[in-house]
Protein backbone atom coordinates (compact mmCIF):
# COMPACT_ATOMS: atom_id res chain seq x y z
CA UNK A 1 0.00 0.00 0.00
CA UNK A 2 2.70 2.28 1.02
CA UNK A 3 4.40 1.78 -2.74
CA UNK A 4 1.10 2.14 -4.45
CA UNK A 5 1.53 4.98 -7.35
CA UNK A 6 -1.97 5.34 -8.76
CA UNK A 7 -3.30 8.43 -10.56
CA UNK A 8 -4.22 11.25 -8.40
CA UNK A 9 -7.61 11.27 -8.91
CA UNK A 10 -8.68 11.94 -4.75
CA UNK A 11 -6.33 15.44 -5.53
CA UNK A 12 -7.79 15.97 -9.20
CA UNK A 13 -11.29 16.09 -7.33
CA UNK A 14 -10.73 18.53 -4.62
CA UNK A 15 -8.39 20.84 -6.39
CA UNK A 16 -9.46 20.90 -10.55
CA UNK A 17 -12.57 18.32 -11.35
CA UNK A 18 -15.75 20.14 -12.68
CA UNK A 19 -19.29 20.15 -11.32
CA UNK A 20 -20.11 17.65 -14.41
CA UNK A 21 -16.75 15.53 -13.52
CA UNK A 22 -17.55 14.78 -9.94
CA UNK A 23 -21.12 13.72 -10.80
CA UNK A 24 -19.53 11.51 -13.17
CA UNK A 25 -17.64 10.09 -10.64
CA UNK A 26 -20.20 9.66 -8.23
CA UNK A 27 -21.77 7.79 -10.82
CA UNK A 28 -19.02 5.29 -11.27
CA UNK A 29 -19.00 5.11 -7.41
CA UNK A 30 -22.43 4.44 -7.01
CA UNK A 31 -21.87 0.67 -8.59
CA UNK A 32 -20.35 -0.27 -5.36
CA UNK A 33 -21.69 3.05 -2.43
CA UNK A 34 -25.34 1.81 -2.97
CA UNK A 35 -24.89 -1.18 -1.88
CA UNK A 36 -22.07 -0.89 0.69
CA UNK A 37 -20.86 -3.38 2.40
CA UNK A 38 -22.76 -5.92 1.74
CA UNK A 39 -19.73 -8.08 -0.60
CA UNK A 40 -17.74 -7.74 2.34
CA UNK A 41 -20.86 -9.04 5.01
CA UNK A 42 -20.79 -12.25 3.34
CA UNK A 43 -17.71 -13.31 4.82
CA UNK A 44 -18.95 -13.14 8.04
CA UNK A 45 -20.95 -16.76 8.47
CA UNK A 46 -17.29 -18.05 7.12
CA UNK A 47 -14.69 -16.66 10.04
CA UNK A 48 -14.51 -17.68 13.36
CA UNK A 49 -13.29 -15.63 16.75
CA UNK A 50 -11.44 -12.62 16.77
CA UNK A 51 -11.62 -11.73 13.12
CA UNK A 52 -15.03 -12.37 12.89
CA UNK A 53 -15.66 -10.16 15.80
CA UNK A 54 -14.10 -7.61 13.86
CA UNK A 55 -15.55 -7.80 10.69
CA UNK A 56 -18.71 -7.41 12.34
CA UNK A 57 -17.83 -4.52 14.45
CA UNK A 58 -16.46 -3.09 11.01
CA UNK A 59 -19.63 -3.59 9.60
CA UNK A 60 -21.73 -2.30 11.93
CA UNK A 61 -20.54 1.07 11.10
CA UNK A 62 -20.95 0.82 7.75
CA UNK A 63 -24.75 -0.48 8.45
CA UNK A 64 -25.39 2.89 10.86
CA UNK A 65 -25.14 1.21 13.99
CA UNK A 66 -28.99 0.42 13.56
CA UNK A 67 -29.69 3.72 12.58
CA UNK A 68 -31.15 3.27 8.66
CA UNK A 69 -30.43 6.63 7.79
CA UNK A 70 -26.64 6.43 8.68
CA UNK A 71 -26.28 3.15 6.91
CA UNK A 72 -23.67 4.50 4.06
CA UNK A 73 -25.66 3.26 1.50
CA UNK A 74 -27.81 5.76 2.30
CA UNK A 75 -25.52 9.12 2.93
CA UNK A 76 -24.28 8.00 -0.99
CA UNK A 77 -28.17 8.26 -1.86
CA UNK A 78 -28.34 11.90 -0.45
CA UNK A 79 -24.48 12.97 -2.07
CA UNK A 80 -26.18 11.53 -5.46
CA UNK A 81 -29.32 13.50 -5.05
CA UNK A 82 -27.47 16.81 -3.89
CA UNK A 83 -25.74 16.08 -7.26
CA UNK A 84 -28.97 15.74 -9.38
CA UNK A 85 -28.43 11.90 -10.20
CA UNK A 86 -30.48 9.21 -9.80
CA UNK A 87 -30.02 6.89 -6.52
CA UNK A 88 -32.15 4.34 -7.63
CA UNK A 89 -29.34 1.01 -7.82
CA UNK A 90 -27.97 0.04 -11.01
CA UNK A 91 -29.63 3.20 -12.56
CA UNK A 92 -26.27 4.13 -13.64
CA UNK A 93 -25.41 0.72 -14.98
CA UNK A 94 -24.87 0.37 -18.56
CA UNK A 95 -22.85 4.04 -18.27
CA UNK A 96 -19.91 2.82 -16.61
CA UNK A 97 -17.04 1.19 -18.34
CA UNK A 98 -15.93 -2.55 -17.67
CA UNK A 99 -13.15 -1.20 -15.03
CA UNK A 100 -15.43 0.24 -13.04
CA UNK A 101 -17.51 -3.09 -12.93
CA UNK A 102 -14.43 -5.31 -12.12
CA UNK A 103 -14.21 -3.59 -9.24
CA UNK A 104 -17.38 -4.32 -7.78
CA UNK A 105 -17.16 -7.71 -8.99
CA UNK A 106 -14.26 -8.78 -7.23
CA UNK A 107 -15.89 -8.18 -4.07
CA UNK A 108 -18.59 -10.08 -5.18
CA UNK A 109 -16.20 -12.87 -6.44
CA UNK A 110 -14.20 -12.77 -3.19
CA UNK A 111 -17.51 -12.91 -0.77
CA UNK A 112 -19.69 -15.73 -2.78
CA UNK A 113 -16.79 -18.40 -2.21
CA UNK A 114 -15.45 -19.33 1.06
CA UNK A 115 -12.42 -20.61 -0.65
CA UNK A 116 -11.77 -17.24 -1.05
CA UNK A 117 -13.09 -15.45 2.48
CA UNK A 118 -8.81 -14.67 3.04
CA UNK A 119 -8.97 -12.98 -0.29
CA UNK A 120 -12.27 -10.86 1.12
CA UNK A 121 -11.11 -9.62 3.99
CA UNK A 122 -7.80 -8.65 2.60
CA UNK A 123 -9.87 -6.72 -0.19
CA UNK A 124 -11.92 -4.80 2.73
CA UNK A 125 -8.48 -4.22 4.52
CA UNK A 126 -7.08 -2.28 1.70
CA UNK A 127 -9.87 -0.14 1.14
CA UNK A 128 -9.82 0.53 4.85
CA UNK A 129 -6.40 1.97 4.85
CA UNK A 130 -6.52 3.62 1.91
CA UNK A 131 -9.84 5.38 2.40
CA UNK A 132 -9.22 8.22 4.67
CA UNK A 133 -7.32 11.04 2.73
CA UNK A 134 -8.92 10.55 0.13
CA UNK A 135 -12.12 10.65 1.05
CA UNK A 136 -10.88 13.66 2.72
CA UNK A 137 -9.96 14.88 -0.21
CA UNK A 138 -13.53 14.59 -1.51
CA UNK A 139 -15.75 16.29 0.09
CA UNK A 140 -13.45 19.52 0.58
CA UNK A 141 -13.80 18.89 -3.53
CA UNK A 142 -17.26 18.62 -3.53
CA UNK A 143 -17.52 21.60 -0.98
CA UNK A 144 -15.61 23.66 -3.26
CA UNK A 145 -18.09 23.01 -5.97
CA UNK A 146 -21.09 23.87 -4.14
CA UNK A 147 -21.91 20.84 -1.97
CA UNK A 148 -23.83 21.11 1.14
CA UNK A 149 -23.28 18.98 4.17
CA UNK A 150 -25.83 16.63 3.63
CA UNK A 151 -23.54 16.26 0.01
CA UNK A 152 -20.31 15.59 1.60
CA UNK A 153 -21.48 13.68 4.65
CA UNK A 154 -21.03 10.74 2.88
CA UNK A 155 -17.37 10.88 2.70
CA UNK A 156 -17.29 12.98 5.72
CA UNK A 157 -18.28 9.46 7.41
CA UNK A 158 -15.61 7.99 6.06
CA UNK A 159 -12.38 10.18 7.30
CA UNK A 160 -13.56 9.04 10.68
CA UNK A 161 -14.52 5.60 10.56
CA UNK A 162 -11.78 4.74 8.32
CA UNK A 163 -9.23 5.62 10.18
CA UNK A 164 -10.88 3.33 13.07
CA UNK A 165 -11.52 0.42 10.79
CA UNK A 166 -8.07 0.47 9.42
CA UNK A 167 -6.50 -0.38 12.63
CA UNK A 168 -9.23 -3.21 13.46
CA UNK A 169 -9.20 -4.42 9.52
CA UNK A 170 -5.33 -4.61 9.76
CA UNK A 171 -4.76 -6.22 13.39
CA UNK A 172 -8.10 -7.37 14.53
CA UNK A 173 -9.20 -9.10 11.06
CA UNK A 174 -6.62 -9.83 8.94
CA UNK A 175 -3.96 -10.25 11.19
CA UNK A 176 -5.90 -12.82 13.58
CA UNK A 177 -7.11 -14.58 10.68
CA UNK A 178 -3.57 -14.97 9.13
CA UNK A 179 -2.78 -16.73 12.77
CA UNK A 180 -5.53 -19.09 12.33
CA UNK A 181 -5.21 -19.82 9.24
CA UNK A 182 -1.31 -19.38 8.07
CA UNK A 183 -1.92 -21.22 5.05
CA UNK A 184 -4.41 -18.33 3.81
CA UNK A 185 -1.90 -15.87 4.53
CA UNK A 186 -0.97 -15.43 1.13
CA UNK A 187 -4.96 -15.03 0.18
CA UNK A 188 -5.46 -11.96 2.52
CA UNK A 189 -2.57 -10.42 0.63
CA UNK A 190 -4.01 -11.36 -2.68
CA UNK A 191 -7.32 -9.39 -2.26
CA UNK A 192 -5.17 -6.36 -1.34
CA UNK A 193 -3.27 -6.38 -3.98
CA UNK A 194 -6.70 -6.98 -6.41
CA UNK A 195 -8.57 -3.87 -4.93
CA UNK A 196 -5.49 -1.63 -5.11
CA UNK A 197 -4.49 -2.92 -8.90
CA UNK A 198 -8.09 -2.64 -10.19
CA UNK A 199 -8.60 0.95 -7.97
CA UNK A 200 -5.75 1.93 -10.10
CA UNK A 201 -6.45 0.35 -13.35
CA UNK A 202 -10.03 2.55 -13.11
CA UNK A 203 -8.27 5.75 -12.09
CA UNK A 204 -5.79 5.51 -14.49
CA UNK A 205 -8.76 5.57 -17.32
CA UNK A 206 -11.11 8.12 -15.44
CA UNK A 207 -7.97 10.22 -15.61
CA UNK A 208 -7.16 9.64 -19.19
CA UNK A 209 -10.91 10.70 -20.17
CA UNK A 210 -10.49 13.75 -18.29
CA UNK A 211 -7.38 14.97 -19.07
CA UNK A 212 -7.74 14.53 -22.92
CA UNK A 213 -11.44 16.60 -22.47
CA UNK A 214 -13.96 14.04 -22.96
CA UNK A 215 -16.16 11.70 -20.69
CA UNK A 216 -14.98 8.75 -18.59
CA UNK A 217 -18.63 7.47 -18.82
CA UNK A 218 -20.15 5.33 -21.94
CA UNK A 219 -23.29 7.52 -22.50
CA UNK A 220 -25.16 10.54 -20.81
CA UNK A 221 -25.83 10.24 -16.99
CA UNK A 222 -28.86 9.65 -16.03
CA UNK A 223 -30.43 12.88 -14.08
CA UNK A 224 -32.65 12.49 -10.30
Amino acid sequence: MAADDGPPLSTFLQREASLEQFREFAVHRSIYHLKEADPHTWAIPRLRGRAKAALVEIQSDEYGGGRPERMHSELFRATMRGLGLDDSYGAHLGRVPAATLAISNAMSLFGLHRRLRGASIGHLAAFEMTSSLPNRRYAAGLRRLGGDATATRFYDEHVQADAVHEQIAAHDLCGAFARDHPSLAGDVLYGAACALTLERLWAAQVMSRWLRGTTSLLGEVVAA
